[in-house]
């Protein structure tokens, strides 16, 4: 192989490696004030405070629960009033907000300091700033990302056979998200076998919720308001070296 050759080899070789090595996160904006109370909440347990901090830490989290469940569903609200006149979309979502806002302060209420931590050090992990705005992520698999993004390009060309599979794999996405933020972070408290079967139940209840209202709106939206949904959760979506 002459040196040319070799060049271009070694320039490929080292495409295909960073290539590789992207990674897909979903990034959802959390309010500034919630994360400044979170963030004391942080320094007051480093520090090893007294004071209980568990009230606070489950008042927060719900808070940064329902800020991350109504920036991902809120579209479902502005896009599919015309479809359903009973605002069927509306209450799912509320039903979803009232179990988190009920059993998240909850769960955590039965801890000391010492044991909330690993929880904290966890989901202090998730969180990015970027230009004074507050991130919550998870990394998603690249080919689930490039599925996504495949389908929303048959939906902007007018194929209405991709409606169904586009919102399956919203929900893919979605349930990867309840995992790494919901479902591992739950792991850190290491909770009771009652306790922790009853939040089992709560996720399961809540998820299958979002997921059959989705599932049902593939039925019932043309492939427009299909498409600003996808491209809509697409903005969360960054790739990364």
């Amino acid at each position: 192989m002459d040196k040319k050759g070799l060049i271009k080899s070694l320039f490929f070789m080292d495409l295909k490696i960073r290539v590789k090595k992207m990674n897909t996160a979903v990034f959802l904006n959390i309010h500034a004030d919630t994360y400044a109370r979170f963030a004391h909440i942080r320094t007051q347990l480093m520090q090893g405070s007294k004071d209980s901090q568990a009230n606070a830490l489950g008042s927060v989290l719900s808070e940064m629960a329902c800020e991350v469940i109504e920036q991902v569903f809120i579209v479902l609200l502005q896009e599919n009033q015309h479809y359903s006149q009973t605002g069927e979309s509306e209450k799912v979502i509320q039903q979803i907000l009232e179990a988190v806002r009920k059993y998240m302060p909850w769960s955590v209420s039965f801890f000391s300091n010492d044991r909330l931590v690993p929880l904290v050090e966890y989901l202090s992990k998730t969180l990015q700033i970027e230009d004074e705005t507050i991130y919550m992520t998870y990394p998603i698999d690249q080919k689930l990302a490039q599925k996504v993004e495949t389908s929303s390009q048959k939906l902007a060309a007018g194929d209405q056979q991709e409606i169904s599979n586009a919102l399956r794999l919203l929900t893919e996405v979605i349930d990867v998200g309840v995992t790494h933020l919901i479902r591992e972070p739950k792991k850190c408290l290491k909770f009771n076998f009652v306790v922790d079967k009853t939040l089992n139940g709560v996720i399961t209840m809540t998820t299958h919720l979002g997921y059959k209202r989705l599932e049902k709106l593939g039925t019932q939206l043309d492939h427009q308001v299909a498409s600003t949904y996808i491209d809509y959760f697409l903005k969360f979506m960054r790739h990364q070296a």
